[in-house]
């Protein structure tokens, strides 16, 4: 026999996790409310219960006891469309950096724990240094709203739809997706891109041939239409080559028609009708963007799809007029509405995911709950990361928001009292 080899080290043992309990709150599960549960989290990780106990070795090293107030735990809201804030354009090269510091810790108060960056259409060069800095920030930070990657809006665009999007900065794709990776860099083919949603207007040359590829290299990239003059078959065709979302559904693009619905009549389609499955779309629910009816209808049509996302642009969150959005200058026209300087085009949004939480309520009359999930569990799944995000299942990321000051006489209301992420509570 072998004498034992003194000198082996000992594998390390695992750090010690800290255990918390949620107890006596509601909590907004898997998209349902669960009465009275109780919620338990280990190592910045929603744990089962029953797993736990078997696993540790005594209770909870901390308890939150929510006994005597009504309050609903939900997921952290995800926003897929956020331009800016604070002041910040995420396109300024310069600030990049700052940016993203500056609004992943500002965004915590309004409940956002996770976004996507939008860049509006841009020159290459501002993709080419912006995109690689965004992939050096994706992934959970303490203190901070995680980054989730990029949504690049643009510049692959309807020029007649390109509402707040520089006209000289859009371009079509003859080369198909060679021109797409010379506009926005190695970081699109990177291992981990930096991209997680593109925009498109699937009617531009080469387009289709581009998402067909682009899905077949990287599945993980979101293809999403908007800024189009697509009519329904050509918006169909695209769904048929990889994109599965429409950006702010209404606009910038063509209006509802009877005989041509164009992309807005894709969240009535269905597998059994036309072959392929409703895409999900982006609405930006502050009564500004889309009427209160047309919200309704998108709703009633397709809920399940249905994403709430701000839009929101540097001006959000700040006193002032004047800002800018990528190479544009915009003007704070009322308390919500934003539009580019000398015209009465929409430029982004000022609205806070809470403001749209409540408006969702309002215009459709979904119950609270409803608009939540559009907030949570639909964005966290168009974008395939609902293993982790927006569903407080087991085994997924311990972001969440804790809800009170409800009022019987008005199902939309609701305040933030506290907000999680990794576990822990932050405070912005």
């Amino acid at each position: 026999m072998e004498p034992e080899d003194a000198s082996v080290t000992p594998p390390p043992s695992t750090p010690y996790q800290k255990i918390t309990k949620f107890t006596n709150c509601d909590v907004l599960r898997n998209g349902k409310i669960v009465k009275d549960e109780t919620l338990w989290v280990r190592g910045g990780k929603i744990v089962d219960p029953a797993s736990l106990f078997y696993e540790a070795e005594h209770g909870p090293d901390e308890i939150v006891d929510f006994k005597g107030r009504n309050t609903l735990i939900v997921p952290g809201f995800i926003d897929i469309q956020l331009n800016g804030y604070f002041g910040y354009d995420f396109a300024d090269t310069d600030n990049i950096e700052t940016s993203l510091d500056v609004i992943s810790k500002g965004l915590l108060k309004y409940g956002v724990t996770s976004f996507c960056p939008t860049l509006v259409s841009s020159p290459a060069a501002v993709y080419h240094e912006v995109l690689p800095k965004i992939a050096q920030r994706k992934g959970k930070r303490s203190g901070h709203a995680e980054v989730l990657g990029a949504h690049i809006e643009g510049p692959f665009l309807a020029p007649p739809k390109k509402g707040a999007h520089d006209k000289f900065t859009l371009q079509s794709c003859p080369n198909g997706y060679k021109d797409m990776l010379d506009c926005y860099g190695p970081s699109l083919e990177a291992a981990d891109s930096a991209v997680q949603i593109i925009t498109v207007a699937s009617e531009v040359e080469g387009m289709h041939a581009c998402i067909y590829e682009l899905k077949k290299r990287n599945k993980n990239i979101v293809v999403s239409l908007g800024h189009t003059q697509a009519r329904y078959k050509d918006a169909e065709e695209a769904l048929n080559c990889g994109a599965t979302m429409i950006t702010h559904l209404f606009n910038a693009m063509e209006p509802f028609h009877h005989r041509d619905p164009g992309p807005v009549g894709l969240i009535g389609c269905s597998l059994t009708s036309s072959g392929v499955d409703k895409p999900y779309y982006g609405i930006i629910a502050d009564g500004v963007h889309a009427d209160p009816a047309s919200v309704r209808i998108a709703y009633v049509a397709h809920p399940d799809g249905c994403i709430l996302v701000t839009d929101a642009i540097a001006a959000a969150g700040m006193e002032g007029d004047v800002f800018s959005l990528g190479t544009m200058t915009v003007r704070r026209k009322s308390e919500v509405e934003v539009v580019i300087d000398g015209t009465d085009t929409l430029a982004g949004s000022v609205v806070t995911m809470p403001y749209c939480i409540k408006n969702l309520v309002r215009f459709t009359g979904c119950t609270l709950a409803q608009a939540i999930n559009a907030a949570t569990i639909a964005p966290a799944t168009s974008i395939g990361i609902s293993d982790r995000k927006g569903t407080l299942m087991p085994n997924t990321d311990a972001d969440f928001v804790v809800l009170d000051e409800f009022d019987e006489m008005d199902p939309s209301a609701f305040n933030i009292a506290h907000v999680y992420v990794n576990g822990e509570e932050v405070r912005s």
